[in-house]
């Protein structure tokens, strides 16, 4: 998450949000969300003195919102999803993720809606319209031109417009880039490479599975996807690679078994 600038009502605003959202305010579930920077603020003398003393300054009670753990379904998530429409709130996909973070991570989850515009479009509300309002501007664009190619996402425009069609519209625009090479091209990368190499290879995808089992990461379906790896797990389900998530796993030397307790 990024570096947020932060006042005793912004914090108390992202308290609520977050418990209306069914999290667990502990300070462990704060800092896996990535909110460590408001924990440590709200100790400071001149704001709350405690985490504690935040949670009651929102008007909630330390005690319930703590421990309190919603269990998700799909009807919650989609109650969640049309009650935020309702009050006007930015559904884009980026917006989403800023503002309500684990709502995301939960939809997109394989359990659930496997992305974040198939659980929009679950909801009834039209996913396109929902994506005009996704804020971009140039420096927006390369950013996340970088993240995907970083994170292994084939940028090829029939894949990249496939998936991310919004920033793909958006680069394309006369008013940015003028074209989706234009765009790759800004941000720092061989489009013409781009377009003729599949960068995941059967050797580099049990490289990047046994590289992360090896720091701890699990590397299963939810979790790969929320650490942005879903170019690679498409990859690794292409008939010329491994045929499913499940084998690649095991072709790494991992048992698929544990990898999902895990």
């Amino acid at each position: 998450m990024s570096r947020r600038k932060w006042s005793r009502e912004k914090i108390m605003e992202d308290i609520r949000t977050l418990a209306a959202d069914g999290h667990s305010l502990s300070t462990r579930s704060m800092a896996e969300l990535g909110y460590s920077g408001m924990v440590t603020t709200s100790y400071k003398p001149e704001y709350f003195g405690s985490w504690r003393n935040a949670i009651i300054e929102a008007g909630l009670d330390p005690k319930e919102v703590c421990r309190r753990k919603r269990k998700w379904t799909k009807e919650h998530i989609l109650e969640r999803i049309r009650q935020l429409h309702t009050s006007g709130e930015d559904l884009s996909h980026s917006a989403a993720k800023r503002n309500h973070q684990y709502l995301v991570v939960v939809a997109i989850n394989d359990r659930f809606f496997g992305s974040w515009r198939q659980a929009i479009e679950a909801a009834g509300i039209d996913y396109e319209e929902v994506s005009k309002h996704e804020y971009w501007d140039r420096e927006r664009i390369c950013e996340r031109i970088r993240e995907l190619h970083q994170a292994g996402e084939s940028l090829s425009h029939e894949d990249a417009k496939r998936y991310h069609g919004a920033l793909v519209s958006a680069a394309s625009s006369p008013r940015y880039f003028g074209s989706w090479g234009g765009a790759i091209r800004a941000a720092g990368l061989d489009y013409d490479q781009i377009r003729k190499i599949n960068r995941w290879t059967r050797e580099k995808i049990i490289d990047t599975i046994s590289g992360l089992h090896e720091q701890g990461q699990s590397v299963h379906n939810g979790n790969m996807r929320r650490l942005g790896y879903r170019g690679l797990m498409e990859a690794a389900c292409r008939t010329e690679n491994f045929g499913s998530w499940a084998e690649a796993v095991r072709a790494a030397g991992i048992a698929y078994d544990e990898s999902v307790q895990g």
